[in-house]
């Protein structure tokens, strides 16, 4: 239903029944800012990123001695090549609880 909500964390559950659909909805991380409803190409971009383990926590890149933080993509595009260049950052669902 592409609603969001502001919870109280709830010790490591990242995935809750919605109040709005009664469907799945997922922990994003507080810097998450959620598209318009009506914008499906932004909503494909979070779903796939959330899919391959980017909930939107912050990302690094290590260059020599320095770890800069990298901004997340704007387009699916990109996404998928952040998603590769990244892999190793990602979060892995698996080991989570379902709603």
């Amino acid at each position: 239903c592409r609603s969001t909500f502001k919870r109280p964390e709830e010790g490591g559950v990242n995935r809750r029944k919605c109040p709005n659909c009664g469907g799945v909805s997922v922990r994003m991380d507080v810097r998450f800012r959620s598209p318009k409803k009506s914008d499906s190409k932004q909503w494909k971009k979070v779903e796939f990123l959330y899919q391959h383990g980017f909930n939107f926590q912050k990302v690094y890149l290590k260059r020599g001695d320095m770890w800069i933080r990298q901004r997340y993509p704007g387009t699916l595009e990109e996404a998928k090549e952040f998603v590769i260049a990244f892999h190793d950052q990602a979060i892995d669902w698996k080991k989570d609880e379902t709603a």
